[in-house]
């Protein structure tokens, strides 16, 4: 990385609080790892900036050799490198990432979720098959929900239903209150069918 490269790179650290550099921008991110960046940043700060990498090929190789971080996106706070798509998203579930930006600890008030005796015995049967996962519940910022089975981190709020837990994210336990998961019948067959009335109705 050349002493030009290098300048710029400080400068808009120094110069912002909060910056990521990502592959895209905010509006239209051109990779996963930066989107889901961008949605936590957007779930906690208003004012961020952003280094589009992919518009400029000197910074893209220069802040890997400046962060001596091998990939994209990175974000830095008060000219700190604080990691990647990975470890934003820990911080940000442990309450750490609120911590580094001054904010108030997330609320993890498990919310109340309604698990039917028919999707109970399904997913026991599912962790039955592969012992030693957990359920997992997401719901993203467009409503969009994810159920699944995956590693426990120990991070995660925890709601009981039906003596199912459910792990989920900071982001998804607000969204989650007072769903219902129940079983559905289609042409293919039975499928978990998710509840949420806090989903905004489509026109």
């Amino acid at each position: 990385m050349n002493t030009e490269t290098q300048e710029r790179i400080e400068s808009l650290i120094t110069a912002n609080k909060v910056v990521l550099f990502m592959k895209g921008t905010p509006e239209m991110p051109q990779c996963g790892f930066s989107a889901a960046t961008i949605g936590v940043l957007n779930s906690l700060v208003e004012d961020y900036s952003t280094v589009n990498v992919l518009a400029d090929q000197e910074v893209r190789e220069g802040i890997k050799s400046f962060s001596q971080w091998p990939t994209i996106p990175q974000l830095y706070i008060d000219g700190e490198f604080v990691g990647g798509c990975d470890i934003v998203r820990e911080m940000f579930n442990t309450g750490e990432l609120h911590e580094t930006l001054g904010m108030a600890a997330p609320d993890r008030t498990p919310p109340e979720i309604e698990l039917s005796d028919a999707a109970a015995k399904v997913i026991r049967e599912a962790l039955q098959s592969q012992p030693g996962m957990g359920v997992h519940l997401q719901i993203d910022a467009q409503w969009e929900h994810n159920l699944r089975l995956g590693p426990v981190e120990g991070h995660e709020i925890k709601a009981e239903s039906n003596s199912i837990v459910l792990h989920m994210d900071i982001g998804t336990g607000p969204r989650a209150q007072g769903v219902r998961i129940d079983m559905e019948e289609s042409i293919t067959g039975y499928s978990i069918k998710v509840e949420n009335p806090n989903a905004p109705v489509e026109a």
